[in-house]
């Protein structure tokens, strides 16, 4: 990033705040690498908290630049040092992530992951039966036991010949 860049915040009509290097025409404003601002609120046993943080204003695009039309602007203003130095260390963080990423799977891969995965549930769903057997063996076993237990407790012990 350039020393000294300032940044500008754009509040949307959807209530979104979107930052980073913005230039207006005509018709449209021009946001280069937006990140947007959510800010969420923690109610804790000393008051309630707000943790601001910044994300990719639209994930999973290479895109770096983006048109929006200037009657979905609400408002656009200057930010201040301490978020424009927060959007730097975000925005350095992100772009190093990108650099470092994998390459995405490929659709083979992915029906190979997919056919796995199948493979796997029927193993277990088979694994499952077979647990469900043993388990139904066992009680039949035992229930003959409690029956043969029954019967010489009230009649003794007999041979059959």
């Amino acid at each position: 990033m350039a020393d000294k860049q300032e940044y500008r915040m754009v509040r949307l009509t959807d209530g979104s705040t979107i930052i980073g290097s913005i230039t207006v025409d005509k018709d449209f404003l021009r946001i280069t690498n937006a990140l947007e601002l959510k800010t969420s609120y923690r109610h804790g046993a000393l008051g309630t908290n707000e943790d601001s943080s910044l994300a990719p204003w639209l994930p999973f695009t290479e895109d770096k630049v983006f048109v929006i039309p200037k009657d979905k602007v609400v408002v656009i203003t200057q930010a201040n040092k301490n978020i424009s130095h927060y959007y730097e260390v975000i925005l350095n963080k992100i772009e190093k992530q990108k650099k470092d990423a994998k390459p995405p799977l490929s659709a083979d891969e992915m029906n190979k992951i997919y056919k796995l995965a199948e493979q796997m549930d029927k193993a277990q769903i088979s694994g499952n039966i077979m647990k469900l057997k043993d388990e139904m063996f066992e009680d039949a076993t035992r229930e003959e036991e409690l029956f043969d237990d029954m019967i010489e407790s009230r009649f003794g012990k007999r041979t059959l010949h």
